[in-house]
């Protein structure tokens, strides 16, 4: 058993996946650390469908960042909504892929039963994971962290509104992706004018799995 847990370690690309109960913030922290407007931020619950994905760099380390849809469904209730069990499969497809995973909660609102959810899910997928506390936009929301360690992973105030706190973040984070291989031409400017190609369609038509195929 620890065998094959080794394997499936060794496995992992340099992939951070961004996961959560839907409203926390994750676009808006996707967009961060991509320092681009890319994943779309709404006040509405449930906007990210699809899993989003983007190779972005952060100081000179190059990795694939994913963006999740809300993972919805406590204490592994059966999902009816063909739309919800959608996000879950996707959410999950992310997390096979990643090495690191960054769960983010909201600060404000303070730990919810959804986030223990969530929290167990991550648990079982073998990951690295941090705890991204949102909406922390001034430091005196820094100490409402704590409330979030119960959750058993690494602890980060952060505000994707303005900023704060990615710094920080993001040094662990990229302490614990598998080893950076060099690639002549890899940078971001060396790269602009590589061929982008985009999967379209319908929901549900299989993009996703066609994406994986590749």
């Amino acid at each position: 058993m620890k065998e094959k847990q080794t394997s499936d370690e060794e496995s992992k690309g340099r992939v951070v996946a961004i996961v959560g109960r839907p409203n926390v913030g994750k676009s808006a922290v996707f967009n961060r650390i991509a320092k681009k407007r890319i994943a779309i931020v709404h006040a509405e619950s449930g906007v990210t469908r699809d899993r989003l994905m983007r190779e972005v760099y952060w100081e000179d380390q190059r990795f694939t960042l994913i963006d999740t849809g809300g993972i919805m469904n406590i204490d592994n209730e059966k999902i009816h909504d063909r739309i919800d069990a959608g996000i879950r499969m996707q959410a999950e497809a992310a997390l096979n892929d990643a090495a690191v995973v960054i769960f983010v909660v909201d600060l404000q609102e303070g730990l919810t039963p959804m986030d223990q959810e969530v929290a167990g899910i991550l648990r079982r997928a073998g990951a690295d994971v941090f705890v991204a506390a949102n909406k922390a936009d001034s430091p005196e929301f820094d100490n409402s962290c704590t409330d979030f360690a119960r959750l058993g992973f690494p602890v980060f105030p952060i505000s994707a509104l303005h900023g704060r706190g990615f710094a920080e973040l993001m040094v662990d984070v990229l302490k614990h992706l598998p080893r950076q291989v060099e690639e002549f031409g890899a940078g971001p400017d060396d790269r602009k004018n590589d061929l982008c190609v985009a999967i379209v369609g319908r929901p549900n038509a299989g993009k996703s799995s066609y994406i994986n195929k590749l």
